[in-house]
């Protein structure tokens, strides 16, 4: 199959920042590819985007395998051994770029019928939006509203965490007129 006839996924439950795209980027210059995508019988990604992406920024071929889903496909890397620094790294690397993108749990919550906190994706992000944070938020990192919008008030355990959550959200914020947000404090 040619990769042009492989589309993204409209609807695409992953954001991918420009950190996670240059670390998928650096796994697949460093370590070649590792883990294969996954495509419906229309040629739409269901899994992969973002690696898709960056294989193809670097011209890599696509060799489709079909399935029905009732096999798991193995990728053999015959090019590398157990004990090999490469092997090591590409084990580190695909483990390490997944943690570096999020999902977008708007468009989660408006697509999906099912239970999401029974595949434990959601329980802690749930648990954080519906619990009473307004009493774990120091003072001085309040803001006063002018007018009554609606919003989402997101507290962290530490700051890397916020500091990680800020960098990836604020392109998505950006893309929405009139939209704001506040780090660390600060008027809306």
């Amino acid at each position: 199959m040619d990769n042009e006839n492989i589309k993204y996924d409209p609807h695409n439950y992953r954001i991918h920042g420009e950190e996670n795209k240059r670390l998928i980027n650096k796994s697949l210059v460093e370590c070649g590819a590792g883990r294969s995508i996954v495509v419906d019988r229309d040629d739409v990604i269901i899994s992969g985007n973002g690696v898709y992406e960056q294989a193809q920024s670097l011209g890599l071929k696509v060799r489709i395998i079909e399935s029905d889903g009732n096999e798991l496909i193995a990728i053999k890397r015959v090019d590398l051994a157990t004990d090999d620094e490469k092997r090591k790294l590409l084990s580190f690397a695909d483990n390490r770029t997944s943690d570096t993108s999020s999902f977008d749990f708007s468009l989660l919550v408006e697509d999906f019928e099912v239970n999401l906190p029974d595949w434990g994706l959601l329980s802690d992000e749930i648990d954080s939006l519906t619990e009473d944070v307004d009493s774990k938020i120091p003072e001085d990192l309040t803001a006063p509203r002018r007018k009554d919008p609606p919003y989402i008030k997101i507290a962290f355990t530490d700051m890397k965490q916020a500091e990680l959550f800020e960098k990836e959200m604020k392109p998505l914020i950006e893309k929405f007129d009139g939209a704001s947000y506040v780090f660390g404090g600060g008027e809306l």
